[in-house]
């Protein structure tokens, strides 16, 4: 990994933000521009960007342009969404933020009778009162990398909380990722189905 250009690490020691830049591997068929639209419009604070022919550290230095510390890759794989990669933003370029997410499927906002169609603002995370181990890990992981609260199913929400990204298990215990409209409860996607998390790497 290249170094960040010195105009780059200037520009990151003088980013006092939490926004995050969703992006995609590159030439994304249309159903991954979608997703991260839909990523866009669920997670505050987030924009999305034209990956194009950039490289990792051209993404890094893209990020800093936007005043964003943090980014998410979504990867395709024959066509579909195959990956989510998160990374955080330093002097040194991109360093990967565990755990690697392979995705199994995806159903996009559009299929959701409830579809906000303005993006939201206040966002906390909700698992299940008993979560079994590695969907709490990444539960834990995804709170500290979107820096939202974290509640179980539950616990109140005030009503200035108007979404939460939802981690529950599916009928054949794959984890699942997904958005809820709070006040109502209901579920307004998008709805990511976990294919296996990949962890960090042992040194």
């Amino acid at each position: 990994m290249l170094f960040l250009a010195i105009g780059a690490r200037r520009a990151l020691k003088n980013v006092q933000s939490s926004r995050i830049l969703v992006t995609t591997s590159r030439n994304p068929p249309q159903a991954v521009r979608t997703f991260c639209n839909d990523l866009v419009r669920s997670i505050p604070n987030s924009i999305k960007a034209s990956r194009s022919k950039s490289s990792l550290d051209n993404l890094a230095e893209k990020a800093l342009e936007h005043e964003a510390v943090k980014i998410v890759i979504v990867d395709c794989w024959r066509g579909n969404i195959g990956k989510i990669r998160l990374f955080e933003v330093g002097e040194s370029g991109l360093s990967q933020f565990y755990p690697l997410i392979l995705v199994k499927r995806v159903v996009l906002r559009r299929t959701f009778e409830h579809v906000r169609t303005k993006a939201v603002k206040a966002l906390v995370l909700l698992t299940a009162t008993k979560a079994f181990f590695e969907a709490d890990r990444l539960a834990a992981s995804l709170s500290n990398f979107f820096k939202i609260s974290r509640l179980s199913a539950d616990e109140e929400l005030s009503t200035e909380e108007q979404a939460a990204m939802h981690i529950s298990l599916d009928a054949a215990h794959r984890i699942q990722i997904t958005f809820l409209q709070t006040l109502l409860r209901v579920e307004v996607g998008p709805r990511t189905t976990v294919s296996h998390l990949v962890q960090r790497p042992r040194k």
